[in-house]
């Protein structure tokens, strides 16, 4: 498989996908392509996540990824199952909800830029939480082993998703007890 190039960017380059884009998926068009190397930039510059990633990593992210549709109600991560991979929401809106002995517990609605299930990815835990589609979800994901060949080359990137990993944890606390 070959991911399509920027052509609006130019600078990163086609790459050959050692791996198949599980059914379902499929790889980003040309203007999906362009559209996210653009949004990236953008979410480079609002993120703490991506501050640390020079062009040529965020270049090998977007390559990584592959794009894959939710319907409204479609389950996108459900609690307790292993976590592969994560995904940056393209367009839609999601809610996260956490299933504890005192019963269900909404933690956040997520929109546009969001990522979600990168707990799970980089603690190798299973999800904490189900991630549900409210609306049409366009969103890009990306593999565990993917991922972690990026983060290997990016410490700095590692140490903020550890960073966001902890004060999502903090903030799930803080609602299950009210």
């Amino acid at each position: 498989m070959r991911c399509a190039p920027c052509a609006s960017a130019g600078k990163i380059s086609v790459v050959n996908r050692p791996s198949q884009i599980p059914p379902g998926g499929r790889p980003l068009s040309p203007a999906e392509y362009a559209r996210l190397v653009e949004e990236m930039t953008d979410l480079v510059e609002s993120s703490h996540l991506f501050k640390s990633l020079d062009e040529a990593g965020r270049g090998r992210v977007l390559e990584s990824g592959y794009v894959t549709t939710f319907r409204a109600g479609d389950v996108i991560v459900r609690q307790d199952d292993p976590g592969d991979s994560m995904f940056l929401i393209l367009d839609g809106k999601v809610k996260v909800e956490t299933q504890t002995p005192n019963g269900l517990v909404q933690l956040a609605e997520l929109g546009k830029s969001a990522c979600v299930g990168e707990v799970s990815l980089l603690t190798g835990e299973a999800r904490t939480a189900t991630v549900t589609a409210l609306a049409d979800v366009d969103a890009v994901a990306f593999a565990r082993h993917r991922i972690e060949r990026v983060l290997a080359d990016y410490p700095k990137v590692a140490e903020l998703l550890q960073t966001l990993v902890e004060r999502r944890a903090r903030d799930t606390i803080e609602k299950i007890i009210g």
